[in-house]
């Protein structure tokens, strides 16, 4: 049975949410490789409340991906289901963005305004005009105003995320999935990108689901986190994360969660990065 982690600052309510706005249930979800027919998850369950913000946690291997990708609606599961609002998820839809950690997600012909222009368009039957304002606000929310005419090749790889993340949030999705976005870039970029993603969050309160191995990361970006075991995965705790007591990662209720979380990870030998 998971561990439901409850320590002073952490958790003083049960790890559930109280309305539940994604549901997984019991999810066991499979891929083929040429040779093989892998597990990629076992018999996961979590539930995810309207804005929170949900971690995804695990060694390399533990299927945190595939689950994005079965929240996505892009993978059928084995066995479970996946609902968002009380409906079943089947197929991918625009109530739910994704934003992978590639950093080619754009249209390499457009501007980094017209990629944002593009999506308002196509998913939201808007004007050009009213488009144009909404991109405008968009790129200044992630701080792009000045590259607003740059195509994706003049942009660095942070950049390029912050439009992607930028048009996530233009097509109104009802939750933003993220798989890895900042593992490829370096420390300085990955810290900003964090702190951009936090304050993009409350200004909208989007829901969040995010994939890393980083548990910084998870604390800095949770309110709550799923830790999942090695291949196949399987839910081994759910952390809830109460940032109105702790505010800096040198708070010492920070570093006890921390280290409650490495013991999880390697009381079964995971390797993940601090």
């Amino acid at each position: 049975m998971a561990d439901r982690l409850n320590s002073a600052g952490f958790g003083a309510s049960a790890s559930k949410p109280a309305v539940s706005f994604l549901e997984v249930r019991n999810l066991t979800l499979q891929y083929k490789t040429t040779q093989y027919l892998v597990t990629a998850t076992e018999d996961v369950s979590f539930q995810v409340a309207e804005s929170d913000r949900l971690i995804l946690l695990g060694p390399s291997g533990c299927g945190k991906s595939t689950m994005l990708k079965a929240i996505g609606g892009f993978l059928k599961p084995v066995k479970g289901w996946i609902s968002l609002k009380g409906e079943p998820v089947k197929k991918p839809g625009t109530d739910r963005a994704m934003v992978f950690q590639e950093f080619d997600q754009l249209l390499p012909w457009k501007t980094a305004l017209e990629n944002i222009v593009f999506a308002i368009q196509e998913t939201r039957k808007r004007g050009r005009k009213e488009a144009l304002e909404e991109a405008h606000w968009l790129l200044h929310q992630v701080n792009l105003d000045t590259f607003e005419h740059s195509y994706p090749h003049a942009l660095s790889g942070g950049m390029k995320q912050r439009v992607a993340i930028a048009r996530c949030l233009a097509l109104q999705s009802k939750i933003i999935l993220m798989d890895e976005p900042f593992a490829s870039l370096d420390a300085l970029t990955r810290q900003k990108m964090q702190e951009d993603l936090l304050e993009l969050w409350r200004e909208t309160r989007f829901t969040l689901v995010f994939v890393t191995h980083s548990i910084d990361e998870a604390l800095t970006l949770g309110t709550r986190i799923v830790l999942l075991s090695p291949h196949p995965g399987k839910v081994v705790a759910e952390i809830p994360v109460d940032w109105s007591k702790i505010n800096a990662q040198n708070h010492p209720e920070y570093a006890g969660l921390k280290e409650r979380i490495t013991q999880i990870l390697f009381k079964d030998q995971v390797d993940y990065v601090i």
